[in-house]
């Protein structure tokens, strides 16, 4: 085949694309996980209680009952000291308002245009390399009750006076301190010194920093002046303006504004490099300013000593608050901040917390009046616009909406000397605190609150083991030192100890009874306290009824029922009898630590093997455990929601029981449940508080009144400001004001409010790509020098070398090298756009961060390099990926996103690279290949195409001759095939033609017989005659012609199977007449058995039919199908005769049996033996020509083939059914046509 020129072309631009395609590896995209967690959905399954069993009560005897001693019970009567739990007060009075004369106050006219400017001298020089920190474990600051956090020195900050704090863009705070510049990203610490050294050779601190418009972090020194730090291209601007400023701003034009302490207040504007000191603004105010602040109408507030000055958004009149005009704060106003109804909140040194409204204008003060004593240094205003006062060792949170205020003791300073420490409310809704000893403070305004005491802050013990509430608002603590008793109305702790001969001081648990009556359980014995009574009733029993008394529950019949380490107690106080059940008389176990009551009056005992259901009606008992459908066997804990659900838990999860359904959920690790271990739980609202082994999980489920709400698990732990998390069995309480009261010994903890958990998505960031092992730097002196123009000079880090743009050194490493190249830059990440790597820089790495300070060790991540990946790596707090080596050349995108506290999951961050091929695997190269291999190929082909033609020419000549070699041979097997056909044909003639003349011979002997006798009858006939016997002569005559019918009888059947003969000796010409296949099988049957007897004297056989009488005729060829039949049987007599010689005298009787079916639309002829069988190999070749099981010269093997083929001909199929040893079947299947 020849290929045209068009054609050529059309297959090499093919070839071309196919290898182009092939030369790039396309990444493809993996989806994010629809569930990325991989948490599964607790499962509701319905539930039936087993088989209730009855039980029988043991009454306690008269020796073993208790010695019960009642007495007067007042708790003012018991000792006390002041304690508090620093929870939400209401305001003893309104804030007051006092007017201020706003509109007519002293006013200082100014025109900033004509203000005398200075030069200010202006360098610049690359920042250094930082030292990293990381960020270590966060725990509960220890010198406060409060759940604090602090970072200092042991958590990664380096230095321990906090000046200044700042959030960026990024999600980093940024502090100062007497050691440098921290950068906090989330994990770690970058720890900068880029500031002069003062002229005593300290380093010069930061005394506030702030945010530009351009993202510039612009930082005033004490002593060195102004610092612009570009953190994204690592350069440093300093702005020597002189000393002894404290505070910055900057306004809606760029200009950045300065206090200072010794001339006043100026502002610098950097495109001129020039400042102007606002002088006359001295002259009224003198020349101590500190600070500075631009609320939302463009005023700028500047703060003086006993004064206030406040700038237009004009620019060009400054009111001045004083004294006379109602400003009353005699100290300096330190710093400012404006709440959402734009009163602005002045941080002062005197006492009271100030703040101004200009619109109503007034002044506000939170003073003693009001229940706040101390300082108002610094405000803060969170989400929910409440107040953050930040006093010099406490932090008050003043609530506006509902008039409640709350002290936070800090137990660090904010205030030395000199200006106090700065705070912030971070973007993510943090608020830090700096000190001036111990670093920084982290609160969560909108987490829990939490406060936390033990025997340092007056509890008669560090263990707690029971708490209630009662109807005054008292909290009953019961410890292993006597009972607790707080009262919140007066801020007093009480402790109540019994007589030591009349009840053991250690108690194990508190439950609440009918009446305002407590009933405290400990060792040994109990007391109830009857508060309406004032009277408490002590019972004291002997170790062997009971050992330890835990949770009691009293009935509607007055019975209490008492949980104890030796089994179930029941009081009967109307007729003062116990009776007592345990494992020994119907329970599963004798520690019974739990007890609750169900809305059908059946009671619940939870115990170390699950829990027993009891019914009182009939004192009747049933366990449940695992095998009932619950998580375990083991209960730690029960109780019942306000939805009338019994929640049980133990050691791995718990699980819901709601008898109006008669369902149960349980809810495991594989949900979310972790750690699955619990030993406390509380039912607020519709969530569940989980007292765990490590930490307090909250759990958000779907109810009948919110069927949709998600399932949601929330743990607080230490990160979130608790020092304990191994929390006591069945010891909490939800009180009345809203408050949780946890044990987890040694301490005890408060959790003042709700905290809220928000659904904002987290972000995360890939921080570092390593190529090779090496971490390159994008943002490098390359990228920096295109930033510079000619006449710009740089210094070094350390200022000692001058460099200009053509000097600057380059980096080292793979980008110097020009081994990594790149588009564009991402400033806000520090990684390129674009990156393009050589096909031997093929191995990387990936760091990634999750900037959130808040629930660090619940940070997980999820990653995927598309194009080396097929799916997202599992969820793992590992801030960094695998090694990916030896990646083929391709496109790639790495992708990251994470999950943090609130467990909801990041958007992804992604990272595009591509690893370029070596030029050999370029497109252009295979092109090359191509070419030159299309063309070499042309060439051979042609060549071979020459020779080929010629060889075809020979080839041709050899196939004509070998054609007529075939066609000769074609010929003579032709020949030889029909003389095979004929000798089987005579084969089969053969054998009909002696079944033929066995069935002609019968008649026949018959004639000659009849014959016979006839001749002796007629002369016996003459001799009668002669005789003139008459009567003789007519019986002769009878018997003549008697025995002439029978010869005429067998002559006529002598020629009806003559006559039957020729019609099936002539030949067939196709044609399908009607037959009975029935006649036909039983003639052919009889013939090929009898011309098997005529060749073998020895031979015989049984035959046996079984003819359908319903069998229609039907349209075949006779003559064809005949032969089938005939050959069929005759194998089959040959087959049982055979196995007959094989057992050699047996009594094994060779038998051969026909049969024949109707069906609806066709027939069956079924042609069985008892022979020996076919074998499945000789199955599948038996209908092939020429093949043949008998010896040779004895068949030819067409017999079967014929048959197959004349069947198929009238549109049937034969069938064969055997086995070795059990004989053979063969099934003839003829359509009815």
């Amino acid at each position: 085949m020849k290929m045209n020129h068009q054609s050529y072309i059309n297959f090499l631009s093919t070839c071309c694309l196919l290898l182009f395609f092939a030369s790039c590896k396309q990444s493809s995209e993996v989806p994010f996980p629809d569930n990325p967690s991989g948490l599964s959905t607790p499962v509701t399954k319905p539930f039936s209680f087993p088989e209730f069993a009855p039980f029988e009560w043991e009454k306690i005897e008269q020796e073993n009952l208790p010695k019960i001693s009642k007495i007067n019970f007042r708790l003012s009567n018991y000792p006390s000291q002041h304690f508090s739990i620093h929870d939400f007060k209401p305001l003893l009075a309104p804030i007051s308002k006092s007017p201020i004369n706003w509109k007519n106050p002293e006013e200082i006219q100014i025109n900033l245009d004509t203000i005398q400017t200075e030069t200010v001298p202006h360098i610049r020089y690359l920042l250094e390399e930082p030292t990293i920190t990381k960020l270590g474990s966060l725990t509960k600051w220890e010198n406060t009750t409060s759940g604090i956090l602090r970072i200092g020195q042991s958590e990664g900050l380096l230095g321990n006076s906090v000046y200044a704090i700042l959030d960026d863009l990024q999600g980093s705070i940024w502090f100062s301190t007497e050691k440098g510049i921290h950068r906090f990203t989330g994990d770690q610490f970058e720890n900068y010194n880029f500031t002069q050294r003062t002229l005593d050779g300290n380093q010069d601190p930061i005394s506030e920093m702030i945010l530009l418009s351009d993202g510039k972090i612009a930082m005033i020194a004490n002593g060195t002046g102004l610092y612009l730090l570009d953190i994204q291209i690592k350069l440093v601007e300093q702005y020597k303006i002189g000393s002894d400023f404290i505070r910055l701003m900057e306004d809606e034009k760029g200009l950045i504004w300065f206090s200072n302490t010794q001339r006043g207040v100026s502002f610098i504007d950097r495109e001129t490099k020039t400042i102007k000191f606002l002088t006359a603004l001295t002259e009224k105010t003198g020349i101590f300013s500190a600070g500075l602040f631009m609320d939302s109408n463009r005023n700028i507030w500047i703060g003086f000593i006993g004064k206030i000055g406040i700038l237009n958004p004009q620019r060009n009149v400054i009111r001045i608050l004083d004294e006379q005009s109602g400003y009353d704060i005699k100290s300096i106003a330190a710093n400012f901040k404006e709440d959402s109804n734009g009163v602005v909140w002045i941080g002062n040194f005197s006492d009271e917390a100030k703040g101004i409204s200009l619109e109503s204008e007034e002044l506000w003060t939170l003073g003693n009046k009001q229940g706040y004593f101390g300082q108002g240094k610094s405000f803060q205003i969170d989400s929910k616009e409440r107040l953050w006062i930040v006093d010099n060792d406490t932090i008050t949170l003043y609530d506006p909406h509902k008039n409640l205020m709350k002290k936070i003791p800090t137990g660090a300073e904010v205030r030395g000397a000199g200006i106090p420490s700065a705070s912030l409310l971070d973007s993510k809704g943090n608020l830090w605190v700096g000190t001036t000893l111990v670093g920084t403070l982290l609160i969560n305004p909108t987490g829990i609150l939490a406060e936390h005491f033990d025997k340092s802050n007056g509890l008669a013990s560090n263990d707690t083991w029971g708490m209630a509430e009662d109807k005054n608002g008292k909290i009953w603590l019961a410890t292993y030192e006597g009972i607790n008793v707080y009262d919140p109305d007066l801020e007093k702790l009480y402790l109540i100890k019994f007589p030591n001969d009349l009840l053991v001081n250690n108690y194990r648990s508190i439950s609440k009874l009918k009446n305002d009556r407590l009933f405290i359980g400990g060792i040994r014995g109990y007391v109830i306290i009857d508060l309406e009574q004032n009277s408490a009733e002590l019972f004291q029993f002997k170790a062997e009824v009971s050992r330890i008394f835990w949770k009691a529950h009293e009935k509607n019949d007055g019975s209490i029922w008492m949980g104890t380490l030796d089994g179930l107690i029941k009081y009967e106080p109307a007729e003062n009898s116990f009776y007592k059940i345990d494992e020994f008389s119907g329970l599963s176990s004798s520690r019974i630590w739990l007890i609750e009551e169900d809305k059908n009056g059946k009671l619940w005992l939870g115990n170390d093997l699950g829990i027993n259901v009891l019914d009182p009606s009939n004192n009747t008992v049933t366990y449940l455990g695992k095998f009932n459908g619950l998580t375990s066997d083991y209960v730690s804990m029960l109780l019942q929601t306000p939805q009338k659900e019994l929640v049980f838990g133990g050691d791995n999860g718990f699980s819901i029981l709601n008898l109006d359904s008669m369902s149960i959920t349980n809810v495991l690790p594989e949900n979310g449940m972790v750690p699955p271990i619990m030993y406390d739980m509380l039912a607020v609202g519709e969530d569940i508080y989980v007292g765990s082994e490590n930490g307090i999980v909250k759990v958000v489920r779907p109810t009948s009144k919110n069927p949709d709400k998600p399932w949601k698990f929330t743990r607080f732990g230490k990160p979130e400001g608790f020092p304990f998390n191994d929390y006591n069995q069945a010891t909490a309480i939800y009180t009345s004001t809203g408050q949780m009261w946890w044990a987890a010994a040694p301490i005890l903890s408060v959790i003042e409010q709700k905290a809220e958990i928000d659904t904002i998505k987290p972000t995360v960031s890939i921080s570092s790509v390593k190529v090779m092992g090496e971490s390159p730097k994008f943002i490098n002196s390359s990228y920096l020098k295109n930033q510079l123009s000619d006449t710009d000079s740089i210094y070094s880090a350390d200022q000692s070398i001058l460099y200009t743009k053509s000097t600057l050194p380059l980096d080292s490493g793979l980008i110097n090298h020009e081994k990594i190249k790149w588009d564009s830059l991402n400033l806000a990440s520090g990684l390129p756009i674009g990156m393009k790597v050589p096909y031997d820089q093929n191995s990387f790495n990936f760091s990634f961060n999750n900037p959130a300070i808040k629930g660090r060790d619940k940070i997980l991540y999820r990653y995927v390099l598309e194009g080396a990946d097929d799916s997202w790596s599992s969820p793992s707090p590992i801030s960094n990926s695998k090694n990916y080596y030896n990646l083929v050349p391709g496109e790639y995108n790495f992708k990251v996103a994470t999950s943090g506290f609130n467990g909801v999951w990041s958007d992804p961050a992604s990272f595009e690279f591509t690893i370029l091929p070596p030029w050999w695997q370029t497109w252009w190269a295979y092109l090359l290949f191509f070419t030159l291999f299309s063309g070499l190929t042309y060439i051979i082909v042609y060549l071979r195409s020459q020779w080929l033609q010629k060889e075809n020419r020979i080839l041709e000549e050899k196939v004509t001759h070998r054609t007529i070699q075939l066609k000769e041979k074609i010929e003579e097997l032709k020949n030889t095939q029909t003389q095979l056909i004929q000798s089987e044909k005579m084969a089969s003639l053969g054998e009909l033609t002696a079944g033929i003349a066995h069935e002609i011979q019968n008649p026949l002997n018959f004639v000659n017989n009849f014959s016979e006798v006839n001749a002796e009858l007629l002369v016996e006939l003459k001799e009668e005659m002669d005789a003139g016997n008459k009567e003789e002569v007519a019986e002769l005559i009878k018997d003549i012609i008697e025995n002439e019918e029978k010869i005429n009888l067998h002559g006529k059947r002598a020629d009806a199977i003559v006559k039957g003969m020729l019609q099936h000796s002539r030949s067939s010409n196709g044609q399908k007449d009607p037959t009975d296949i029935n006649a036909l099988a039983d003639e052919y049957l009889r013939l090929s058995y009898h011309g098997l007897r005529a060749k073998d004297k020895s031979f015989n056989a049984n035959m046996e039919t079984d003819f359908d009488p319903t069998l229609p005729k039907i349209n075949v060829v006779a003559q064809d199908v005949g032969r089938v039949i005939l050959n069929l049987i005759t194998n089959a007599f040959h087959a049982a005769s055979e196995k007959k010689q094989k057992l050699n005298g047996s009594e094994f009787i060779p038998t051969v049996k026909v049969t024949t079916k109707n069906y609806q639309d066709h027939i069956e002829i079924l042609i069985k033996d008892n022979g020996n069988g076919i074998s499945d190999s000789v199955k599948q070749k038996i209908f092939q020509p020429f093949f043949t099981t008998k010896p040779t010269g004895q068949g030819t093997g067409l017999g079967l083939s014929l048959s197959y083929d004349i069947i198929k001909f009238h549109g049937g199929e034969i069938q064969v059914d055997s086995e070795l040893g059990s004989g053979a079947q063969f099934k003839l299947i003829i359509p009815k046509l």
